[in-house]
């Protein structure tokens, strides 16, 4: 089994290699399932529904990043590239395309100040690898 450390987590958007501004990232997948439970039953019954996915990340806010994030939140669908192992040769990575459903500035007065946002996937995620 081989296990992976988070450091070398790669992470691109639109085409543009973030994993430098970036401390936290993940694919979350949903799928809503629809109930099917009929008179008698006394138990819920449910059929697999539509899958649905978002990529929760930030990191270290920094201008170079915020310009990068603001010119991906247009309302286009943009692609993402995220890859737990990295991004070397047979690596596994997950791909799609996406909107930004959210995007923040935090600035604690005893910290630093960092970015948030959560991605939409539109349409399927791939798995594959580098």
């Amino acid at each position: 089994m081989a296990f992976q450390h988070g450091k070398n987590t790669y992470f691109s958007l639109d085409a543009t290699d973030i994993s430098s501004y970036t401390d936290t990232s993940s694919l979350e997948r949903a799928v809503e399932n629809a109930e099917v439970t009929t008179y008698g039953n006394d138990d819920k019954a449910y059929i697999a529904g539509l899958r649905g996915h978002t990529v929760p990340v930030g990191g270290p806010w920094d201008p170079t990043l915020d310009a990068v994030l603001i010119g991906a939140d247009d309302g286009a669908v943009v692609a993402f590239v995220f890859g737990p192992e990295g991004n070397a040769s047979g690596d596994v990575q997950y791909s799609g395309n996406c909107l930004f459903e959210n995007y923040s500035v935090s600035n604690p007065v005893s910290g630093r100040v960092a970015w948030s946002g959560t991605l939409r996937v539109t349409g399927s995620v791939t798995r594959g690898t580098v």
